[in-house]
């Protein structure tokens, strides 16, 4: 069945849209009674009865049990969702608002992984559900400054700069020991000869660029070299995920088995990363959307972030019963906000 492809009265589609609101917030399946009380819909109850019949028709919501009222199938959801991306941008709501807030309780200054982390921390707390946040992968970031700094006769701190103001820094083991001088001179030559140039072609040149002077019995600067290689070749995306025990907390994943999967996914994080490396600009999947099969009792709501040309993706993981709408709102103003924190 095509989730997309359902045409529904104005009728319709509002009683649609107030059931899953309804259903949301409380978890349970929705009657008539329930719409007509709570929800100012201008009709009658029995009218809600006959378009909630109309609606189980097209496919858009099912009765769990007989007596019961009905909930949304996937078909309602993606629905309720392209009706909520079609609508007119409504500016910052409540979750923007919260995210941001506790972004300034929890964000400090610190290095890019500090920042990300903690990111996903927010989204996590703000959501209720898994959040995730997706480095970009900087092949395009252009080395900004090369620093040397002596720690001990043989060991060197290697910082990096980038034009973006991130900085990346670790430490380089000798076996040899050395002077200032040498570590000056090993110093001027990184930056004659790197600074400028974006990581994707550090990483594809450096030893040419490099091999005139490492033919020479220089330990120092080899030993450099090898770092500045592992840090462009390993400039690919890492996946930040924070706020498992929610999924937990959620009815949909009481049974220990239906939640398993997930949070072995969450685990691996390799499987995740790809997936959202494919997303750009705000996407939601839902349900059988997914190509794997621990995901399709979930929605994913995602929305990608921009730094240096290279791109990054903030998400929120949960059950198929989420606040589409709301959620949305959220990562969106949270990838604005990773643009800027980042850069």
């Amino acid at each position: 069945m095509d989730n997309r492809n359902v045409s529904l009265t104005k009728r319709e589609n509002q009683v649609l849209q107030a059931l899953v609101r309804a259903h949301v917030n409380s978890g349970l399946p929705i009657g008539s009674g329930t719409l007509s009380e709570e929800y100012d819909l201008g009709v009658s109850s029995a009218t809600i009865r006959a378009t909630l019949a109309d609606l189980e028709d097209k496919g858009c919501l099912q009765q769990p049990h007989t007596s019961a009222g009905r909930i949304p199938t996937e078909r309602g959801y993606r629905y309720y969702v392209l009706q909520c991306m079609q609508a007119e941008t409504r500016g910052v709501e409540l979750p923007g608002q919260e995210f941001n807030s506790q972004l300034e309780l929890q964000v400090s200054e610190g290095d890019l992984h500090e920042i990300l982390s903690q990111i996903a921390q927010v989204i996590g707390d703000v959501s209720k559900q898994l959040g995730l946040v997706l480095s970009p992968r900087f092949h395009q970031a252009v080395l900004r400054t090369v620093e040397l700094v002596s720690l001990s006769e043989e060991r060197i701190l290697l910082v990096v700069s980038l034009e973006s103001g991130l900085v990346k820094s670790l430490v380089v083991e000798c076996q040899s020991r050395f002077s200032r001088s040498e570590i000056q001179t090993v110093n001027r030559i990184l930056s004659d000869r790197l600074c400028g140039l974006s990581f994707s072609e550090i990483s594809d040149t450096v030893r040419q660029r490099m091999r005139s002077l490492l033919d020479r019995d220089s330990v120092l600067l080899r030993s450099v070299v090898d770092e500045i290689e592992t840090i462009s070749h390993s400039s690919d995306s890492e996946l930040y995920v924070a706020g498992a025990r929610n999924l937990c907390l959620q009815p949909e994943f009481e049974e220990s088995l239906q939640v398993a999967g997930l949070l072995d996914l969450a685990e691996k994080k390799d499987v995740l990363a790809r997936i959202m490396q494919e997303r750009r600009g705000v996407v939601v999947t839902i349900g059988e959307e997914h190509p794997l099969a621990p995901l399709r009792q979930c929605g994913m709501v995602t929305a990608s972030y921009e730094v240096d040309g290279d791109v990054g993706v903030i998400g929120i993981l949960g059950p198929t019963r989420m606040p589409y709408d709301l959620l949305m709102d959220l990562v969106k103003h949270a990838a604005m906000r990773a643009s800027q924190l980042v850069y």
